[in-house]
């Protein structure tokens, strides 16, 4: 349990650099060095101090082995099972004779400097590479590659944990020991820096449906043009402009398609945007037509519309009858200028800003308030007794009117 508390707060604040992993030597370490509890979460050990670390455990030339792993990072270390066991009690037990760096700069190159020709063996899924020789070379790496298919991080931790203590075993029969446990890169990364980017897709003069003009915002997916029972869609925009006039508030966008070209009107009013109608201009054949919204097209200033999939304008000649309909449309005059990326505002679903449940929860506490005024009037109504009997004197004698 000391070990979990000791580490919980390592893992929490010593993994903010990706490029850092834990050192934990143990074994016959010299008393200058402190245990694992003097270590400090919130600094990183720089390579040179690790080196330093290691030249000074080792000026009596003990016999070294590193345990590399591939990844490792201090949340390993508080690994526990569904039973509640840790993934690597060995390293619990040698605690208290312990050094716990929790966050070291390069230690794998560290050592490989430090140990200059030391010897190197691999633990794969068929065991040692090579015999463990501890007379000829007093430094030693084994690398820890014997991951299983279908392996979870906690079975291979123990296993790796067993295989350390058998081998420490042996070898502190004949001398100091001192032994690392680390790895090449962290198995945990978190980013040196956090930043969020608004991304939004470029805007296409001719084949987009996003098209965009100074002062006005539309997303169109598809126009069509309905007439004498035939039905056209507008194909190949050709770019459009706009124009803005201060005084009366009233802004036009022209959209110049192969079919003719749509002028859409808008104005302001009483703190409103209303898109009212449409001036169809066509060349062949020939046709000028001022086509009027089928419903009421309008939102709040600086809210962008959003309220149907289709929404069409009409002329209203009865002899010729043009309809356009702008599909999965979503619209936004601005009356000002604007640039392609400035977005679009918050949107209006013409849902009412009172929805059922909110006037049903209003009904409910108005029933509520209305019993507790009640019951405050009725205690406030209560009258007690301002006289009561003496049974020395005359009885009291009250009126049937009293």
């Amino acid at each position: 349990m000391a070990f979990c508390r000791l580490l919980f707060p390592l893992l929490v604040l010593s993994v903010a650099s990706a490029s850092t992993v834990p050192v934990f030597l143990w074994g016959d370490l010299s008393s200058s060095s402190g245990n694992s509890l003097k270590s400090n979460p919130l600094s990183t050990v720089s390579a040179q101090g690790f080196s330093e670390i290691l030249n000074n455990e080792l000026k009596d030339d003990p016999y070294v082995i590193v345990f590399l792993e591939e990844t490792l990072s201090v949340e390993d270390f508080s690994r526990k099972n569904n039973e509640g066991d840790i993934s690597i009690p060995y390293l619990y037990d040698n605690l208290s004779d312990a050094l716990y760096l929790p966050s070291v700069e390069d230690a794998s190159r560290v050592l490989e400097e430090v140990a200059k020709g030391a010897v190197h063996i691999k633990l794969t899924q068929n065991g040692l590479s090579a015999a463990i020789e501890d007379k000829n070379n007093r430094f030693m790496f084994i690398a820890l590659k014997d991951a299983m298919e279908g392996e979870s991080r906690y079975d291979l931790l123990r296993r790796h944990s067993n295989f350390m203590e058998d081998q420490i075993s042996k070898l502190e029969k004949k001398g100091d020991v001192i032994a690392v446990y680390t790895a090449r890169n962290p198995s945990w990364t978190i980013p040196d820096t956090h930043s969020r980017v608004r991304r939004q897709a470029n805007s296409s003069v001719t084949n987009g449906p996003d098209y965009s003009l100074d002062g006005l915002r539309l997303y169109l997916t598809g126009v069509t043009l309905d007439h004498s029972n035939a039905s056209v869609t507008f194909t190949n925009y050709a770019g459009g402009s706009s124009e803005y006039n201060t005084t009366t508030g009233v802004l036009n966008g022209t959209l110049n398609f192969d079919q003719g070209s749509l002028t859409l009107n808008f104005h302001r009013a009483a703190g409103y945007w209303f898109f009212d109608t449409v001036h169809f201009v066509q060349t062949n054949p020939a046709v000028d037509e001022i086509l009027y919204a089928t419903d009421d097209l309008n939102a709040l200033l600086d809210f962008s519309y959003r309220c149907k999939q289709s929404v069409s304008f009409k002329s209203i000649n009865e002899t010729q009858e043009y309809k356009v309909s702008f599909i999965d449309i979503k619209v936004q005059p601005f009356f000002g200028p604007t640039n392609a990326s400035t977005p679009f505002g918050d949107s209006f679903n013409c849902v009412g800003f009172f929805s059922a449940p909110i006037w049903s929860g209003l009904f409910v506490v108005f029933i509520l308030l209305s019993i507790t005024f009640y019951g405050i009037m009725t205690m406030m109504d209560i009258k007690t007794m301002d006289r009561f009997d003496d049974p020395k004197g005359k009885t009291i004698t009250i009126n049937a009117g009293e």
